[in-house]
């Protein structure tokens, strides 16, 4: 399904929409859900970062690993983009910081939904919004090849102690994959990174 929201081109694929539905089908916790309204807010926090600053989308593709945002390369610097890239994790930071200070939803799984969003989305490994804004500074200093090589050893050095406490994780609990399946994830994505 494709529409325009001005000039953006908005497409939501088939895919997006069955795991959407499923993760939260699955769901009996709530926890989905409230990962689900973070990742909202997150998203919502680039585009509209991208707004103030003059860079609207071009076009958005909802499928099944995310939301892939194609920006117009017209006003684009790398300090625009460090703070289009650090926007996200600000909106969940902030929305956790806030939750905290209510009482009733200090515990709540909302709180924990964007300080989790925020705390991952902050490392520095290229494929996050830490990663992005990392290069985005060294771009400034160097050359955009060399920024990419420190990026993706940073990268390397971070996704392996990462694979080994989900691995320990999976391990003591029998059954929670999730931060083992998340760093196969990223080093997919930075391998496939690496082959354009």
């Amino acid at each position: 399904m494709t529409f325009r929201v001005g000039k953006c081109c908005v497409t939501v694929g088939v895919p997006f929409l069955a795991v959407v539905a499923l993760v939260l089908a699955l769901d009996s916790s709530g926890i989905a859900f409230a990962g689900l309204l973070s990742g909202v807010l997150h998203e919502a926090a680039h585009i509209l970062a991208m707004k103030l600053l003059g860079n609207v989308p071009e076009q958005m593709r909802f499928t099944a690993f995310g939301i892939d945002i194609v920006r117009q390369n017209e006003q684009r610097s790398y300090k625009r983009d460090a703070l289009v890239s650090l926007a996200g994790p600000a909106a969940n930071l902030a929305a956790a910081v806030l939750l905290f200070c209510i009482p009733q939803t200090r515990q709540s799984i909302h709180f924990y939904a964007n300080l989790v969003l925020f705390a991952f989305n902050a490392l520095p490994i290229a494929p996050l919004d830490g990663g992005q804004v990392l290069r985005a500074f060294l771009c400034i200093k160097t050359e955009p090849e060399k920024a990419d090589r420190i990026v993706t050893a940073v990268s390397l050095s971070l996704l392996l102690p990462l694979a080994t406490a989900g691995f320990f994780i999976l391990i003591q609990t029998g059954w929670n994959f999730t931060l083992l399946l998340a760093v196969c994830y990223l080093a997919a994505l930075l391998m496939l990174k690496r082959e354009r």
